[in-house]
């Protein structure tokens, strides 16, 4: 049987992967009937061997091929101009479809992607060939009902706002939210979750109110943006520390407006920026909100903060107080000198 699993939802890919390579055979005796290809630097002949080769004292041999498809591609140079496929696609690749029909009823030929296009060349002519199943990442609407679905199978109760907090603070990177359920519920140890455990016990929970402090401020909600960093002075934070991270963010979403108008795509961004999960898709979520002239202004009263923290005329907690309702009000003055 021939597989394609694809798509960026590497969790369920990987469960997938997991539940298709069991062989009904001695544990010593997996190694010598599986294989896996890098696709990246393999040739045709390695494949064939592979997937020819007989089982040894079991009834199939496992073969797993990663990234092969990938090399199909086609990709947008970075300074721009048309699309370009990579050299390594080469004219041997052209026969892999037809040579699939001879892989044996012994072997399990599974295929593993991550993000592949619908004109990937070497996709088309496959699905004909291979069982294929795409493993897209649930829309962020959906993650709570994910969420609750995932905790259930790990039989571990969740309240309804522990739902929510998860959601809004991991977004819907599945494998992390796994891993940060499966942790709730060994400290719950078959008690409910709350939301205060997933505040108390998730570091993406503790960065969301940051985030959320700092998308108030941005945004000239000032009671709100006031509301939660001093909730967060309270909890220990430096008035400095936030003021570095409205910094952060700002600059965040002036590199993500530019990267945006060079025609890149999320995945794109984020490699460029180094961001993944909730604080990429916060980011350019928010970048549409923004003018590059509105960015210019927030980043002018970010330095004159800086500014009048350094030169005394302001402690740090009232230059955050002053940078935050000046971003709700454009007229507002500069904090005075202190005596």
């Amino acid at each position: 049987m021939i597989y394609l699993l694809y798509g960026e939802d590497t969790l369920s890919l990987d469960e997938k992967l997991a539940a298709l390579r069991t062989l009904d055979a001695p544990d010593d005796l997996y190694d010598v009937n599986s294989a896996v290809i890098e696709g990246a630097s393999a040739t045709l002949a390695e494949l064939e061997a592979a997937w020819s080769a007989i089982p040894f004292l079991a009834d199939k041999r496992i073969v797993v091929v990663r990234g092969l498809l990938a090399r199909f591609e086609t990709r947008r140079p970075r300074g721009g101009g048309s699309r370009s496929r990579s050299k390594s696609a080469a004219a041997e690749w052209d026969s892999l479809a037809d040579r699939l029909a001879n892989v044996p009823p012994s072997t399990e030929l599974i295929f593993i992607e991550g993000a592949i296009t619908q004109t990937n060349p070497l996709f088309k002519a496959m699905r004909a060939r291979a069982e294929v199943h795409r493993f897209a990442l649930p829309a962020p609407r959906d993650m709570p009902d994910w969420i609750r679905a995932r905790a259930e199978k790990l039989s571990a109760p969740i309240h309804p706002a522990a739902i929510a907090a998860l959601s809004d603070a991991i977004g819907n990177d599945t494998r992390v939210v796994d891993m940060e359920l499966r942790k709730l519920a060994l400290y719950r140890s078959g008690e409910t979750i709350r939301r205060q455990d997933v505040e108390a016990m998730v570091s993406y929970a503790r960065e969301a109110s940051v985030f959320a402090a700092v998308d108030a401020a941005l945004e000239g909600r000032a009671a709100a943006a006031l509301r939660l960093t001093h909730q967060l002075l309270d909890a220990g934070n430096h008035p400095t520390y936030l003021i570095t991270m409205l910094a952060r963010q700002v600059r965040f979403l002036i590199l993500a407006k530019s990267l945006k108008a060079k025609g890149m795509q999320q995945a794109q961004i984020g490699g460029e920026m180094r961001l993944s999960g909730y604080p990429l898709t916060k980011t350019l979520q928010q970048e549409g909100r923004f003018t590059p002239q509105r960015l210019a202004d927030i980043h002018r009263r970010l330095l004159e903060a800086d500014l009048s923290i350094k030169t005394g005329a302001a402690d740090e907690q009232l230059a955050l107080d002053t940078l935050i309702i000046a971003l709700a009000d454009p007229t507002a003055a500069q904090p005075r000198r202190r005596r």
